[in-house]
């Protein structure tokens, strides 16, 4: 008995090593992949693989509500997952892309880290800002959410903005599923940034793999 239970507990431990050095590379998608998330403001929208070029994937965001509303069409390497172009509602929106260029970066592995430094636009100060952010990963996690129970590696990302009067950080972190091949759930921490967000954090609800 005693055998079996220490065996187990060997079983335990390497499969949880296992995890915590796996490498997660690029997914391999396929167009009609397509996945749907809710906020927890009640917002819901899809996003669907349409296009598989030599070097990048066509992927679309339909967002039906919010200031984010309308229909994204997003460019990305295969290898890296770097978005390499932006269209909204059929004009290429360049700020956008900024802002999601190296939203990942591909593979992902604990403890690997990366920055991402761009110039956007902002609606509601009437003015241009410069912002970084950091990006540090960290370990898998058993993670629900509506669309089921997944491994999942988690991304922290640290968001600062050099606005006036002074500079503006905030927090948020995103799961990503090597099984769904996308984030399964992002969550933004309250701090100077998001106080007034739309929504907090949002989850998958339902996907479908080609």
């Amino acid at each position: 008995m005693r055998k079996i239970a220490f065996f187990n507990l060997m079983i335990l431990f390497l499969t949880s090593m296992a995890w915590a050095q796996a490498k997660v590379e690029a997914p391999v998608l396929n167009v009609g992949d397509k996945w749907t998330y809710r906020a927890d403001n009640g917002w819901q929208w899809t996003v669907e693989t349409i296009g598989a070029e030599k070097d990048s994937y066509v992927i679309v965001w339909l967002m039906p509500e919010g200031g984010a509303r309308g229909e994204w069409k997003q460019f990305y390497d295969k290898k890296s997952m770097n978005c390499i172009k932006v269209i909204k509602d059929g004009k290429e929106d360049r700020d956008e892309r900024n802002r999601l260029k190296k939203w990942y970066d591909f593979p992902l592995y604990e403890g690997k880290k990366w920055k991402s430094s761009f110039s956007s636009y902002s609606y509601s100060r009437r003015q241009y800002y410069d912002a970084i952010t950091e990006f540090l990963v960290g370990g898998f996690e058993d993670i629900e959410v509506p669309a089921g129970n997944f491994k999942a590696i988690k991304v922290r990302c640290k968001f600062m903005v050099f606005a006036q009067p002074r500079m503006l950080e905030g927090f948020f972190n995103y799961w990503w599923s090597p099984e769904v091949k996308a984030v399964i759930k992002e969550q933004k921490e309250v701090g100077d940034i998001w106080s007034k967000a739309d929504y907090m954090k949002c989850k998958l609800i339902s996907f479908e793999l080609k």
